[in-house]
C-alpha cells in the first residue's frame, strides 16, 4: 500500500484587512486539516489577492500591487504552520521575479523547505495582460511521489495533464479561483491519476476513477452560515492501476490466490480498476505476473502500431 492523506481548503474568497490575515486563518485550516490526518494541504490559488477580487469589482488588487517580491519571507507564517503541524503544504501566490511576474504555486516539506514549484501554463487573457508569464511544465517529488500541477485557467488545456501524465506524474494539485467542472473529472479518469482541487466554493478531491471523493464550499449555504469547516481530506492508494479490455487475465487473477489484492469494475466505462492493498506487494509487480496492461500502455502501444502503418496522425 502507499496511501497518502490530502486536504483541500475552500479558503474563504472574502476580502481580508491585510495579506497577513489571509495567510493566519489559512494557516489555522492547515492545523485543522493536520489534526484529520492530512499530510499533504492544498490551498486556493492567489493568496495574496487579498482584497477585492472579483470581475467589474473598483477594489480589486492588480497582479502587480498583489506580486511578492520575496514570497519565502512574505509567506513564513505558512512555512511555520508546515512545520509545527508537519504537513507538506501549497503556497499559491503571484510572485514578481526577473523574468517578469508569474502565478505559481510552491510545495513545502513537512520541514518547511521548498520542494519545488509550478508555475501556471496557461494564464488567463487578463493575466498576460497584465505582464504574467507563462511557465514550463516541471515535476515535483514529495516523498517518493511525482507530483504535477494545474492552476485555474489551466485545467482547460488537456496538453497540461498530457504532457505531465507522460512524465510520470501521479497526482496533481490545482489551486484555484475556478471550479474545473465535469471536465477536471474527465482528465482525472483519462489519465487514471487524483486531482486535488482547492477552489473556495467548492474545493474537491477526485478519484483515478474521475468520482469525488470528498468535496465541499462557500457555494454550500450551511458554511456560509458559520456550520463545520472549510477543510476535506481523502484517503488515496496509490498502489493502483486503471485496465482497459482485460476481461480474461482479470478473471484469471480473480480465480488465483491474490491476498491484498482488490479489483472493481467500471460498467458505465468498462474499466477496471486494481490495487495492492498488501503493503508488501507493489502493483507494477500484480501486473507483471498476471500480464495486466493499463490502459495508458493499451493506448499507448496502440498509437505507436498505428503510426508504424501511417495511419494515425501524431
Amino acid at each position: 500500500m502507499n496511501i497518502r492523506n490530502i486536504a483541500v481548503v475552500a479558503l474563504s474568497n472574502r476580502d481580508y484587512p491585510s495579506f497577513t490575515e489571509k495567510l493566519r486563518e489559512a494557516a489555522h485550516w492547515v492545523a485543522v486539516a493536520a489534526k484529520q490526518g492530512a499530510q499533504l494541504v492544498v490551498l486556493p490559488e492567489a493568496l495574496n489577492l487579498y482584497k477585492g477580487d472579483g470581475p467589474g469589482n473598483p477594489e480589486a488588487m492588480s497582479v502587480a500591487e498583489a506580486a511578492l517580491g520575496d514570497w519565502e519571507k512574505e509567506t513564513e507564517v505558512l512555512r511555520q504552520a508546515a512545520r509545527k503541524n508537519q504537513v507538506a503544504l501549497t503556497i499559491p501566490v503571484y510572485t514578481r521575479e526577473k523574468q517578469g511576474l508569474t502565478n505559481s504555486f510552491f510545495l513545502v516539506s513537512k520541514r518547511g523547505t521548498t520542494l519545488g514549484r509550478y508555475q501556471k501554463l496557461r494564464p488567463t487573457p487578463g493575466e498576460l495582460r497584465e505582464g504574467v508569464r507563462p511557465g514550463k511544465m516541471s515535476l515535483i517529488e514529495w516523498e517518493g511521489l511525482k507530483v504535477g500541477g494545474a492552476i485555474c485557467f489551466d485545467t482547460c488545456f488537456p496538453e497540461v495533464f498530457e504532457m505531465q501524465f507522460r512524465a510520470g506524474a501521479r497526482l496533481f494539485l490545482i489551486p484555484s479561483l475556478w471550479p474545473g467542472g465535469i471536465e477536471l473529472n474527465s482528465w482525472a479518469l483519462r489519465y487514471s491519476t487524483p486531482m486535488a482541487l482547492a477552489y473556495p466554493a467548492w474545493s474537491r478531491i477526485i478519484d483515478m476513477t474521475g468520482k469525488d471523493l470528498v468535496a465541499g464550499g462557500y457555494r454550500h449555504e450551511t458554511l456560509r452560515f458559520g456550520y463545520g469547516v472549510p477543510v476535506y481530506v481523502a484517503s488515496i492508494n496509490f498502489e493502483r492501476a486503471a485496465l482497459f479490455d482485460a476481461d480474461e487475465m482479470v478473471s484469471r487473477l480473480l480465480h488465483e490466490q491474490n491476498p491484498g489484492v482488490q479489483v472493481t469494475f467500471d460498467q458505465d466505462n468498462c474499466l477496471y480498476f486494481i490495487e495492492s492493498r498488501n503493503p508488501k506487494l507493489r502493483i507494477r509487480d500484480v501486473m507483471r505476473r498476471h500480464r495486466l496492461v493499463s490502459t495508458q500502455e493499451y493506448f499507448g502501444e496502440y498509437r505507436r502500431v498505428m503510426e508504424r502503418r501511417g495511419d494515425f496522425d501524431a
